[in-house]
């Protein structure tokens, strides 16, 4: 009997083992993290900045991709009381280069990338902006699906 219980433990723990494996492994890949402020110029001006910290060796592609992988997009919902001047500037390291997958040329950003926009208040008061922003991520060697971030932007 006592043999029986600890061969019972032995597969018991061999399974817990499998499952905590097979969990790790199926984890979502996520190799950019998203941060959002907004940077108050003026009574009824904000500078908003989406900031991606992207890890090595992926890359995020610009807004301005015509062919080929998923852009970055950014979009706003509508706020009566907030005017947002677009497209936003893109600050980082920018490479373009010619991308054998999609047979056409690419521009594309690695580590860091900042997207700065101004957004103009109609009247001095609190609100927030809220959003989403659309991006695909590649490597040399695979793209993940099209990914989705919402965000909220307190300005003050």
């Amino acid at each position: 009997m006592t043999l029986k219980i600890v061969s019972m433990k032995k597969i018991i723990f061999l399974f817990c083992i499998a499952l905590f494996a097979m969990n790790l492994h199926a984890q979502k890949l996520n190799p950019v993290k998203w941060t959002f402020e907004a940077v108050k110029k003026s009574d009824k001006q904000y500078e908003i900045i989406i900031t991606a910290a992207i890890e090595s060796p992926w890359h995020i592609y610009s807004q301005f991709v015509k062919d080929g992988p998923i852009p970055t997009k950014i979009t706003y919902k509508v706020n009566p009381l907030v005017q947002i001047k677009a497209p936003a500037k893109e600050i980082g390291n920018r490479e373009e280069k010619f991308d054998k997958n999609f047979n056409t040329q690419v521009v594309y950003f690695s580590n860091k990338v900042q997207f700065t926009q101004f957004a103009n208040l109609k009247v001095a008061s609190k609100t927030k902006i809220t959003g989403e922003i659309e991006y695909g991520v590649c490597n040399e060697d695979r793209c993940l699906p099209p990914a989705r971030v919402n965000f909220e932007i307190a300005l003050q």
